[in-house]
């Protein structure tokens, strides 16, 4: 919808795909001119007999990543060709000799990052730059892509980069779910590949966001209680005390300790205390981890949870029976 000056409210507008005006459809009034159609372009490359009237797309976007910049020609064979099969098939056989095999696996690495962060509903960003990861080791001659599961792994490994230097939280355990036939241990080695490759690059701009790389707790806690169905009272106590619990020597992993505190929370809870089952299947933790991890942060639970959520004797009532011990 557009402002119409003339009726002097958003209504519904008509584009003229002849003319290029955009016009109101309550007033007819011509609100814009020389409108430009981005949507694809269509031409029909047909023969002098008109045999072929299939149409095709004109041109293809550049690929900046590529040497080529992803241009090329493709030699077919074509029934009513007036070259003949013989200098047909030299043709292909030159051209086979000269392609980019290394450029052609550099493409399907592209595609199939293209198709993971569309499963996962990922912003295009988090594509391009994990593209630029992957690019990294098409130039390194010591560490060359290879085809099959190895590819597929760093290509989800640099999907999980790109997420953390563009702070977006997601797990590797999430992307998992979408390299098919890949385990999590082949994602990890990958991921290990990937650091060492950037941390080894010289350049300014890699090395500034190599910093970025570390998944913060306070990312993951917006997901996890949305997947818990929790109240915005429980949402607000849980941000303060993974706050609060960056100050202690916490010696857990970022997912271990929110784990344990939505635990802690949960058994604080005034409405609905949730399972330990239920919070290890959101957290993508085990229930033995979170118990270990609360157990750990038992000594600071007074100071870690928020006092207007509960006072330090609820705390010891609630949990040290509990944990504790």
């Amino acid at each position: 919808m557009e402002t119409c000056l003339d009726c002097k409210k958003a209504t519904e507008t008509v584009i003229d795909l002849r003319t290029g005006d955009t016009i109101c459809t309550e007033c007819s009034l011509v609100i814009s001119d020389h409108y430009i159609d981005d949507c694809q372009e269509w031409r029909t490359f047909a023969n002098d007999d008109n045999s072929d009237q299939d149409p095709n797309r004109v041109g293809a976007p550049t690929n900046p990543l590529l040497k080529s910049g992803g241009i090329g020609t493709i030699i077919k064979e074509n029934a009513f060709s007036s070259v003949s099969k013989n200098d047909l098939l030299g043709l292909s056989r030159a051209q086979s000799l000269a392609r980019n095999k290394e450029e052609d696996l550099f493409k399907k690495a592209c595609n199939e990052i293209k198709r993971m962060t569309e499963d996962l509903d990922l912003i295009s960003g988090v594509e391009f730059r994990a593209c630029e990861i992957v690019s990294k080791f098409d130039v390194d001659s010591s560490k060359k892509l290879r085809r099959g599961k190895q590819l597929t792994a760093l290509c989800a490994a640099s999907v999980s980069t790109a997420c953390r230097e563009l702070k977006l939280s997601r797990t590797l355990k999430e992307i998992s779910t979408v390299a098919s036939g890949v385990s999590l241990k082949d994602i990890n080695k990958a991921s290990m590949a990937i650091k060492r490759l950037l941390r080894s690059d010289q350049d300014e701009a890699v090395s500034d966001a190599a910093p970025q790389v570390m998944m913060k707790t306070g990312e993951l806690v917006r997901r996890f209680c949305s997947k818990l169905d929790m109240s915005e009272r429980e949402r607000k106590a849980i941000r303060e005390a993974v706050e609060m619990a960056e100050n202690f020597d916490i010696r857990r992993n970022p997912k271990s300790v929110l784990a344990a505190i939505i635990f802690m929370i949960c058994q604080l809870s005034q409405t609905k205390q949730r399972p330990i089952a239920e919070i290890a299947l959101a957290s993508e933790v085990v229930e033995n981890t979170i118990k270990k991890s609360a157990n750990d942060m038992y000594p600071y639970a007074s100071k870690i949870i928020p006092k207007w959520y509960a006072s330090e004797e609820d705390i010891i009532k609630s949990l040290g029976g509990l944990i504790g011990t």
